[in-house]
């Protein structure tokens, strides 16, 4: 079947196998071709930045970038969705170094869990220029970095020394401050050439501050590798002051996937996402297949 199913809104906690699991408020594998995300909870993608709905079925061609393609992809490319029959592809050419997808929540998280597959490039290597870091995740309020007087947390990919391989931190913004730097370091994040071509999933969870006052907001990134059965916390941060802006939003609101990639890439160089997964509730339970499964009832496959 063409199109499994695009979105899923689970508006209460479901119970599968007698085991109930978070609550997810929007899911995205891309099954439906296009970025048209319903918004039963708002949630909507911005168009597309050097970003496309792919599929390798029946062979490697582009689907969706700000409306309908259908281009034959490079020679040899695999764009093999790990669920379903497509994904959403982050091209950066040679040379260039902007690929981006934005998005907005639809609502104002005051505690937010996002989950989602992300393939290595199989050619993957870190720039060397200077500086070397690459956007991962961003996620902000009332707007990113300095356009906004809220908080904004960046999750960001290093050149590990002299290597080709990549060490993980993040940089943040507390509420009305300028830019706090990059924190938690973590070695090898992403190897290269021995994580070429591997899924990984990425769990990322942001808390913000209980009052404006308060010290007390978080930032946490999860990861495991596709062959791998429990995840590892890569980055923390705590004590934080990522209370709201006085004008709101009350809450984490939009984002981005990906982004600039400082040193550029020597080689055209393709990542892969797949099951965009936001929840209000923990989504470290390794062994959640809801994307996988056939919508609710009484909700349309498109």
């Amino acid at each position: 079947m063409k199109h499994i199913l695009s979105s899923l809104f689970v508006l209460g906690l479901l119970s599968l196998g007698g085991v109930v699991q978070a609550e997810i408020t929007f899911l995205d594998s891309f099954e439906s071709a296009d970025m048209s995300a319903p918004n039963g909870n708002g949630f909507r993608w911005a168009g597309n930045n050097r970003t496309a709905v792919v599929t390798m079925d029946p062979s490697p061609r582009e689907v969706w970038r700000n409306g309908l393609r259908d281009v034959a992809g490079p020679e040899g490319a695999d764009w093999s969705a790990i669920e379903g029959a497509h994904s959403l592809a982050f091209f950066y050419p040679a040379g260039e170094f902007w690929s981006e997808q934005r998005f907005s929540l639809g609502r104002a998280y005051p505690e937010i869990w996002i989950r989602y597959w992300l393939r290595v490039p199989s050619n993957f290597r870190h720039g060397h220029t200077s500086p070397t870091n690459n956007k991962f995740f961003a996620l902000w309020m009332d707007g990113y970095s300095q356009h906004g007087d809220g908080p904004t947390i960046v999750w960001n990919f290093w050149r590990q020394g002299q290597t080709d391989s990549s060490r993980f931190t993040y940089s943040l913004n507390e509420t009305g401050q300028p830019d706090g730097g990059h924190h938690s370091h973590y070695d090898f994040f992403i190897r290269s050439p021995e994580d070429q071509g591997r899924w990984m999933q990425v769990v990322l969870y942001a808390k913000m501050s209980t009052d404006a006052t308060s010290m007390d907001g978080e930032s946490r990134i999860w990861r495991r590798w596709e062959d791998e059965s429990e995840f590892t916390l890569i980055g923390q941060t705590t004590g934080k002051n990522f209370s709201a802006p006085a004008s709101g939003p009350n809450g984490w609101q939009a984002g981005y996937i990906m982004g600039w990639s400082n040193p550029a890439y020597a080689e055209d160089t393709v990542w892969l996402l797949d099951a965009f997964t936001v929840s209000d509730t923990s989504l470290l339970d390794p062994n959640d297949t809801r994307s996988r499964l056939s919508p609710p009832s009484g909700f349309q496959v498109q």
